[in-house]
């Protein structure tokens, strides 16, 4: 029972995340239903960071289809997202109505934090400082580059209302000087979640995107988080494994 309530708390606190990240765009809201859906605009230009989640354990189909008929969603790219691999079938009839047919599975990764993340990397292979707005174009490039992708892409990851919110942390890991990954940490009270883990591609595999994650577990503890979440991609899993990780549940999400 502790278990999925530590899950469900977990998943609580993502969408509140979420909700926070797209409050911070100059053009972005959100509205919640009644039975954990919400609908989240951030403008993005990435269907993962708009749309219609449901952070219940037994998604709404009804409330999930009332909120994707908003017209909002019909001038950017977005997604529908739901806990779990078996829900209302309704759910994924939905999506496709509205041209969301690619279906694919998120780990949603949970690890409880304790004193041995607040140590400081003595021997890393890098050095890991937050980064804030006043460099925001040094970490629009670093996402670009690590995730390999155009950086108008990245634009509201790095406004300065994103970079500089007292809940909101950016990072850069450097070796010798150069920038070589990146991360990013939200902490809400006894939570912190993770997102931004990209590592240049010429420095994949040197224990850099390991720093960056621990930068963020360290400054999450200091702050009072015992718990850490990230939704992880299938190749990243044994990494945030081997950083005592666990995948709690995986999540479903529809996109075109």
């Amino acid at each position: 029972m502790q278990t999925r309530q530590n899950e469900d708390t977990a998943a609580a606190v993502w969408m509140d995340a979420m909700k926070m990240f797209a409050r911070a765009q100059p053009s972005g809201f959100s509205r919640d239903g009644a039975h954990g859906t919400s609908q989240v605009i951030s403008g993005a230009a990435m269907p993962l960071l708009n749309g219609v989640f449901s952070s219940a354990r037994e998604p709404d189909a009804a409330e999930i289809a009332a909120f994707a008929g908003s017209p909002e969603l019909r001038s950017m790219p977005w997604s529908v997202q739901v806990r779990g691999e078996r829900f209302d079938p309704r759910i994924a009839d939905t999506a496709a109505a509205h041209g969301l047919a690619r279906r694919s599975t998120l780990p949603f990764m949970l690890k409880s934090l304790s004193r041995a993340d607040a140590a400081d990397a003595e021997d890393g292979p890098s050095k890991v400082r937050p980064v804030g707005g006043d460099e925001s174009a040094l970490y629009q490039a670093m996402l670009a580059a690590g995730y390999e992708g155009p950086p108008s892409l990245f634009t509201p990851m790095c406004l300065p209302s994103v970079l500089d919110h007292p809940a909101m942390r950016a990072y850069v890991a450097e070796e010798a000087g150069e920038p070589v990954a990146t991360s990013f940490g939200v902490f809400l009270g006894d939570h912190v979640a993770l997102f931004n883990i990209a590592v240049l591609p010429a420095h994949r595999r040197r224990g850099h995107g390991r720093a960056a994650t621990a930068a963020v577990l360290r400054d999450g503890y200091a702050t009072g988080a015992r718990t850490a979440f990230l939704h992880s991609s299938t190749m990243g899993v044994p990494l945030y494994e081997s950083m005592g990780f666990h995948i709690a549940e995986n999540w479903t999400t529809f996109i075109a």
